[in-house]
């Protein structure tokens, strides 16, 4: 039976059209011999590859996908698996596209892999069943409604959804990647007491942030972003490899006279986050003509943490980074959340559009307003 492409997958198809080597992440795992069995470590790979049923999914030129597993599980249409004996190393180099999954998908990979190579079952994976489960959403009254509530929300906006550029979005240009690293270690356990009062996540506290800074950034009384929601809402979600990410419309505003409050804000914030996860089922930023907005809007997202995933590897295993070269930016700007031993922003953002003194300034801008979340309240 044939599906669609789930809603970010049908995006990366898109743009693999006009470019085919967008979205793609290759990096290699070095392993020593002395420290792992090599023949149980490939078997395991093998079996990992084919407990998770995107691996042997074929996209046709329509962007329909079918289950159709193939004799060299190893290479597909988008991933590869490879080899390397070195003296004292084996390398597993890999290869993958983000059509196939998000980010939390590789550490459901690497899971999987740690106990198929402990001789451990492994979970299943409904990949199937939940594009079929997708695919009655669509009918069924609640997808309309959410479309709806969301065109009601959201259909008019004119508020900022980004720092304003340097360079105009209409320039036509290729997007390169810079980077600008923010360690919050100094507030992480004062945000973690603002998480168990409030009843709030760091997404939605560093959102909310984002968006006031923005505000500042562009002297406006409203801002809106998108957040990063893993999607994986059923017990039997968190073992599937697969696009299930869904990225969420978030709107606040400073015209209420309870603004300058921040436990109102921080209300306000976890209402709407709750209310966009409830009617998140309808893709309402990859929908055109949605996406002319949404496109080139601020982005909030978790990144999955490598320090436990390493924790959980039975056996050592080394991260070969590929040789440096420029990146394209597939975001205009991107604020990654990696709590680890160290807690730390990661703003992503294309350095055609931002210089570096910009996104350092709205980088100061976002720790400004989460050190005023934090102030006591009276």
């Amino acid at each position: 039976m044939k599906y669609p492409l789930l809603p970010y997958s049908q995006l990366v198809f898109d743009m693999l059209k006009t470019n085919p080597d967008v979205y793609y992440t290759r990096f290699g795992l070095r392993v020593d011999k002395r420290e792992v069995d090599v023949q149980r470590l490939k078997k395991a790979i093998e079996l990992t590859l084919q407990n998770h049923p995107v691996f042997s999914m074929h996209v046709d030129e329509k962007g329909m996908q079918e289950y159709m597993p193939a004799d060299d599980i190893f290479h597909g249409q988008y991933h590869s698996v490879d080899f390397c004996d070195e003296a004292e190393y084996v390398r597993i180099d890999i290869a993958y596209n983000r059509i196939l999954g998000d980010a939390l998908s590789g550490h459901v990979w690497m899971n999987s892999l740690f106990r198929a190579y402990q001789g451990l079952p492994l979970q299943p994976d409904n990949y199937l069943t939940y594009l079929s489960r997708i695919e009655l959403d669509k009918q069924s009254p609640r997808h309309a409604a959410d479309r709806e509530w969301l065109q009601q929300e959201f259909d008019n906006i004119t508020c900022p959804v980004h720092p304003i550029t340097d360079v105009s979005l209409n320039t036509v240009c290729v997007p390169m990647a810079g980077t600008l690293l923010d360690n919050y270690s100094d507030l992480k356990e004062r945000l973690n007491v603002l998480e168990e009062e409030h009843l709030v996540s760091l997404t939605a506290v560093f959102s909310l942030a984002s968006a006031l800074a923005i505000m500042e950034y562009n002297h406006t009384d409203k801002a809106a972003l998108t957040w990063a929601y893993d999607g994986r809402e059923k017990p039997e979600d968190l073992y599937m490899y697969g696009s299930l990410h869904r990225d969420i419309p978030f709107e606040i505003n400073l015209q209420s006279p309870m603004s300058n409050n921040q436990s109102y804000l921080i209300r306000e914030t976890r209402n709407q986050f709750r209310s966009g996860i409830a009617h998140s089922h309808y893709p309402w930023t990859l929908t055109p003509p949605h996406t002319d907005i949404w496109n080139y809007a601020l982005n909030v997202l978790v990144q999955p943490s490598l320090e436990q995933l390493i924790k959980k590897s039975p056996f050592a295993f080394e991260v070969v980074a590929p040789t440096e070269e420029s990146q394209v930016a597939y975001a205009l700007l991107d604020v990654e959340i990696h709590e680890d031993s160290q807690l730390t922003l990661l703003y992503r953002y294309s350095a055609t559009h931002y210089k570096e003194s910009s996104i350092e300034k709205f980088a100061a801008l976002v720790r400004k307003y989460v050190e005023w979340l934090l102030k006591n309240e009276k």
